[in-house]
Parts: C-alpha cells; structure tokens; sequence
C-alpha cells in the first residue's frame, strides 16, 4: 500500500514478543506501518526516530514502568505530541486513572480485542488530524506544537534554531503535479528526521508548518552549525532526484510564462535562516557559528519569508 493510502505508523513497545508480532501482523493487513520492540529505552529511541502517529505501550515492561516511559516521551521535544494507548492486565487496571490523567490518550485491557483496538487506534488517528496536531504530509508537529516549542525558547538558553524553507517548490508543484509534490514534501520530512538523529540528538526539535515547505528544527549550538550545514548540502542533492535527467544536468526547468513562450525557473533548493540564544553556562562547547548572531525568541513572532534580511540571523542558500 503506497504512503497516500496508508491510515499511519505505529510504534508497539511491549514485552511480550508473542503479542508484539500478533499486533504487527494485524494491523500491517490493516495497511499501517508497524515498528515493535521489547524494551522500553529502544522505544524511547524509536519513537524519536521512526516518528509514529500513535504508540501503542504496555503498563508494565520488563526494564522500566510504563508510566515513567510515557513521562519520558511526554518531557522530550520530538514526542510528546504523540498520542499514547496504554495496555495493561486485569490486574493493573488500577494504573487506569493515573496515566489518563497525566495525559495518556487510553488505556485499553488485556487480553485485546482486535477489533475494538482497530476502532480505537482509527479514531485517535482522526481525532490528531482534527486537532491540527501533525502536518499530514509529513508527520511532523505543526500549527500549535511550533509555536509552542519556539515561545519556550524565550525562557531557554543554549538553542540553536534552523528555519528551512524550500524554495521553488511551487515551480516543481506546478509543473509535477500535487501528488509528486507531497511525495517530494513527504521526502524532505523523513530526509530532515534522518540528517537530525544523525549530526543531532533525540532532544532536537523538528516542525513543519501547515500547509508550508517550512521547517523549524531548534537543536544546540555544539549541533547546530554543522547539522544546517548538512540539511542543505543533503537536501540539495537528493531533491534533484524529483527530476528528470535532461534537468538535472542544465540545473533548470523550462515553465510557460504566460505570453506563449517559455522561461528558465530554478530547481528546488534548501534555504536556511539560523537564529541563536544566549550561551549556556552549564553546555560546552557552546561558541556561536561566525555567522548568527543571538536573538531574543519574543522578538521574533513570525517565520521569516524567504528573502530574509540577514540582520535577522544567519541565512545560507548553497
């Protein structure tokens, strides 16, 4: 089933290898991607990583509570917008209360039900998409959870945060179509998650403002520079991959220009505007990049354009 199509991802953190691979079974007949693991941190970990629509997470695992893993994921950056379904035995219904009102979506009884889980997985699936929580072209955080993470940085020090647009994309849109353009969007998300869990760490930020090609990624300084330098050089170069041949060797493509004739537009690109915060005292190697500069986060309450003045912060376009 192709990614159009497919009604999300799923991460099953369980101790019990019988029912992870019984889960997984159903539901990927159900069309969804599936990850599963056995121990708690490896979920922590998946979680940041394979960026799920919902997590599926037993009460009790083997090497850490159920509950101190939801308040794990619930305190990090990258997955506390995910929703959480909690299963317990008979015996551990007593735990109902508690992780609902900590924040936990459900909680859900074993043995399972496949059928009603199905229902209940679908509708919390719905439910994020009408809350506007995830940028349904990508999965990332977007409308809220951005603007939230970024009037955060007003009471923080030692960030480093990359805005990323990627320009022409409305050129490639227009002449691709949209479905090869979401695949491109689509694309770009995972490539970013990638180039973030490789040169960054599992407490990075990454958003995708809705409806945009504009991604706010909020690292550290130690990170930052080298992480900005890496999304453009990767981006630039698998992005090219969406086009043809004959296009990617003249480094143009030929559109309409409205008077019957045909004109040069460039090929889709990575910009960056990088902002700072002030040092953390207690962080090393927290020197600032020779080209940003510190700005205040209250004083920046809007995403910059794509012609940014470069007073604003450090902007690169390779």
């Amino acid at each position: 089933m192709s990614d159009d199509k497919s009604p999300g991802r799923l991460l099953v953190i369980d101790g019990d290898s019988l029912l992870l691979k019984q889960l997984q079974q159903h539901f990927e007949a159900e069309g969804y991607a599936v990850d599963t693991t056995e121990t708690s941190q490896e979920g922590i970990n998946l979680a940041s990583t394979v960026r799920p629509n919902l997590i599926l997470l037993a009460a009790r695992m083997p090497d850490m509570a159920g509950l101190d893993v939801f308040r794990t994921l619930s305190e990090k950056p990258r997955t506390r917008h995910i929703p959480v379904m909690f299963m317990a035995q008979r015996d551990e219904v007593v735990l109902q209360n508690k992780v609902l009102e900590e924040g936990a979506y459900d909680f859900l009884e074993k043995p399972l039900d496949l059928d009603i889980l199905t229902l209940r997985v679908r509708n919390a699936l719905r439910r994020a998409e009408r809350e506007g929580l995830t940028e349904s072209r990508t999965g990332l955080p977007t409308g809220r959870l951005v603007d939230e993470r970024i009037d955060s940085l007003q009471e923080e020090r030692g960030w480093y945060r990359i805005d990323l647009e990627i320009e022409h994309f409305g050129v490639f849109r227009d002449l691709y179509g949209f479905v090869t353009a979401n695949e491109a969007l689509r694309f770009t998300g995972n490539l970013i998650t990638q180039i973030v869990n490789e040169h960054g760490s599992h407490d990075d930020f990454i958003g995708h403002r809705s409806g945009s090609e504009h991604f706010v990624i909020i690292s550290t300084p130690a990170n930052g520079p080298r992480l900005g330098e890496m999304l453009v050089q990767r981006l630039n170069q698998e992005l090219e991959s969406f086009y043809n041949f004959m296009e990617r060797e003249q480094g143009f493509v030929m559109v309409e220009d409205g008077a019957g004739g045909q004109t040069q537009k460039p090929l889709m690109s990575a910009q960056l505007t990088t902002y700072q915060g002030e040092p953390d005292p207690d962080a090393p190697n927290q020197s600032p990049h020779p080209d940003d500069v510190w700005v205040d986060a209250e004083e920046d309450e809007t995403p910059p354009a794509t012609d940014t003045d470069s007073s604003a912060g450090g902007t690169f376009d390779w």
